[in-house]
């Protein structure tokens, strides 16, 4: 416990330093931070939990998954046009979009796939195939959105928000499921989660939803916030249960072993990473 609580402090230490740097100097701080993320999330899945160990499809799919984190950036697009391709009012081109770059660099990176599985087929099984060239394409998008919330003008009430969903939720369901725990939620996958843990910690996340809302005087969003909190809960637990499966179906107890006590980048941004593109959504909707 003790190794936990202090890994977590350095990671606080850690993101809020990214922070101040994307606030105060530069966005792309922000982004680069969850680029690099993605990456080191990327490796645990392919080699840790795939078993991929071509060094050329490792790279491949790391690089590129910090380069559709940028893509898929409002603000690199903004600077690439504005720096490189000089794109203003006396320019008849038409802007690059991200969903634009972010096509073109997922197309050429589908490609690089397929030229690896050819050079490795004897070595590669169905499994690291349709791990290769699906999962740093799906991964890299979730990542991204974490840096669409952020960027948003209320971005650390949301960012706050997300970790209500995940992080919050999570340590509700842990003392709810210690101390009242009766009933097996998914025990073939997670035995010690309970269905009392799960209500314990959708409660819990209720209770800090309603004291973000009211610190950050958001109270136009006091009722989609509590609404919106319980789906996003249990969207929450499925990203957690699902990862969990990933692991128990490739036999690790962990993605990584980055952060003591915690395990791998993927072990703690499993539930985030699921419910931060549906977040997203509903944030550039206004819905929340």
């Amino acid at each position: 416990m003790k190794t936990r609580i202090i890994s977590g402090v350095v990671m606080a230490l850690i993101v809020a330093a990214f922070l101040s740097l994307g606030i105060l100097v530069s966005p792309l701080f922000i982004t680069a931070f969850i680029a690099a993320v993605t990456a080191v999330a990327i490796y645990e899945l392919l080699h840790n939990a795939a078993g991929i160990k071509s060094r050329a499809a490792l790279v491949g799919a790391c690089a590129y998954s910090v380069l559709n984190v940028f893509a898929l950036d409002s603000n690199t697009v903004d600077f690439i046009n504005k720096n490189i391709l000089h794109i203003g009012p006396e320019n008849s081109m038409p802007p690059v979009s991200r969903f634009e770059l972010s096509t073109a660099l997922s197309i050429i990176f589908f490609i690089f796939a397929a030229a690896t599985t050819l050079k490795e087929h004897k070595e590669f099984n169905l499994t690291h195939i349709a791990t290769l060239a699906a999962m740093p394409i799906a991964l890299s998008f979730a990542f991204s959105s974490l840096s669409a919330v952020l960027s948003h003008e209320k971005g650390i009430f949301y960012l706050l928000m997300l970790l209500n969903f995940s992080s919050v939720c999570d340590m509700g369901a842990y003392f709810a499921g210690s101390t009242l725990g009766r009933h097996k939620l998914c025990p073939e996958i997670s035995p010690k989660k309970t269905v009392e843990g799960a209500v314990g910690g959708i409660l819990s996340s209720i209770v800090v939803s309603l004291i973000l809302v009211f610190a950050f005087s958001a109270t136009e969003k006091l009722i989609a916030a509590l609404i919106l909190t319980i789906p996003f809960c249990i969207l929450g637990m499925i990203g957690d249960l699902f990862a969990s499966a990933v692991k128990r179906t490739a036999g690790i107890k962990d993605y990584g072993s980055l952060i003591p006590g915690h395990g791998g980048i993927l072990d703690r941004f499993d539930s985030i990473i699921m419910i931060a593109p549906l977040f997203s959504l509903f944030v550039s909707l206004g819905a929340i």
